[in-house]
């Protein structure tokens, strides 16, 4: 069951997030954020951006949301989206159900472009956001430093 996200599932959702921030730069967090902090994350998705959770046997499996692409009135259409799974659910298409419901629910607020941003390296994501139409369109070096190493960034877009 797909549902929108609420302030008690912060500490599950932290729960995944946090093996992404510790053994991967998948994200280039340093900390996992708090639960204090997740709570605020979900609360402040309203309007126009979103948060979903993907709930199977009762239990978080993962999270997918929209955030502010860039600040200015003019990228109001335009969001950037994010999904993260339990590690023990990937591989298992729960990714794709999240963003098809994301994306549909974006484009109902009035979204037109969603942006994806994947650590260059992540295959895994790349080829996901792949097979649900998002099209490769730059990469950037060396934008993060995690773990003694520097990163690129790969963006992906698709008009919804």
């Amino acid at each position: 069951m797909i549902r929108q996200a609420q302030k008690e599932d912060a500490k599950r959702i932290v729960e995944i997030y946090r093996p992404y921030v510790e053994k991967t730069a998948i994200t280039f967090a340093y900390e996992a954020p708090s639960i204090t902090e997740m709570e605020d994350k979900i609360l402040s998705s309203s309007g126009r951006h979103i948060f979903l959770v993907l709930e199977i046997g009762g239990k978080i499996a993962g999270f997918a949301y929209s955030s502010v692409y860039r600040g200015r009135k003019a990228y109001e259409q335009t969001v950037e989206v994010s999904v993260y799974l339990h590690e023990e659910e990937n591989g298992k298409g729960y990714g794709r159900i999240l963003m098809e419901e994301l994306e549909k629910q974006m484009k109902e607020r009035g979204a037109v472009v969603a942006i994806a941003v994947i650590t260059s390296g992540n295959e895994k994501s790349s080829s996901a956001f792949e097979r649900m139409g998002y099209v490769f369109s730059g990469h950037l070096p060396k934008v993060g430093f995690k773990f003694g190493t520097w990163y690129g960034i790969n963006h992906y877009y698709k008009i919804l």
